[in-house]
């Protein structure tokens, strides 16, 4: 539990195992997958929706609903909020009248660059035992809350049907995968194996939804982790390369600077200026 407080209840949840079966909840549920694919089925409709990185469903009180992990990348935050309490939230923001509307049917829209990052510092500030985390996350949450709310009120509605949802959701799980053994060797049999794919539909399906080969992709999260430990610690940089998979920090420099333009030089330097030193 991340916020319990006048206005909603917020969760972090996921797991290879996380599964709810069909319920209903008193007030208006959020969700919003964070990593990884979950497959949401509801009352109104006979099959169900793949949910994954790129949108969030919101489902209005007393609608029976079920949510399944598809693999062990899965995360999510999911947010409630009763009728009180949303009556309260419009009682200080204006008539919600239209989010009210459009709200008879579970209801899929675009995760927004916005809504994203909010969502990061919410898991982000999950920690019990840090206070300053504790007392931010509250002020986090309600603005996303009322982010997701405002994406709902004037955004188009996505359709739940996608012809490509289902490799859609396969890919956000790879990528999920990816990341978290993103210091490990990835032979394209072990990712293939892992998802129950052949090495060619794998391959063909991941370069056809992202525009990447799976090694590239592996090698640009390698890249992007590295990047964040060069700036968040003072790790020499052949420790850096070795905590992210790479042999050694020449190897590091050379795929980073082929990736993104610059060396682990250029980024701790880059840092150096930015902070006046």
């Amino acid at each position: 539990m991340l916020v319990a407080d006048d206005d909603q209840l917020t969760l972090m949840g996921g797991g290879g195992d996380y599964f709810m079966p069909w319920h209903w909840h008193d007030g208006l549920m959020i969700f919003l997958p964070r990593t990884g694919a979950v497959d949401f089925r509801d009352e109104t409709r006979k099959s169900g929706a793949w949910l994954s990185e790129d949108r969030f469903v919101a489902v209005r009180g007393g609608l029976a609903h079920q949510t399944a992990a598809a693999r062990s990348g899965h995360r999510h935050l999911a947010i409630y909020t009763t009728d009180e309490q949303f009556a309260r939230i419009e009682a200080r923001l204006g008539s919600l009248s239209r989010v009210r509307a459009r709200l008879d049917l579970p209801a899929f829209f675009s995760m927004t660059p916005e809504i994203r990052s909010l969502q990061s510092l919410c898991q982000a500030a999950a920690d019990p035992d840090d206070v300053a985390n504790r007392t931010a996350r509250g002020h986090v949450a309600a603005a996303l809350l009322i982010n997701c709310l405002s994406q709902i009120e004037r955004s188009e509605q996505l359709s739940a049907a996608r012809a490509e949802g289902h490799g859609d959701a396969l890919v956000s799980e790879i990528k999920s995968f990816i990341r978290q053994n993103v210091a490990n060797d990835l032979p394209l049999d072990v990712i293939a194996d892992f998802f129950g794919l052949s090495r060619r539909h794998v391959t063909r399906l991941f370069r056809e939804k992202t525009g990447m080969s799976l090694l590239e992709c592996h090698e640009r999260e390698r890249v992007m982790r590295a990047r964040e430990l060069l700036l968040e610690t003072n790790l020499p940089v052949g420790e850096v390369a070795w905590r992210v998979g790479f042999e050694s920090g020449s190897s590091l420099a050379r795929t980073m600077r082929r990736v993104v333009g610059l060396t682990p030089t250029d980024i701790r330097k880059g840092m150096a200026r930015s902070d006046g030193t």
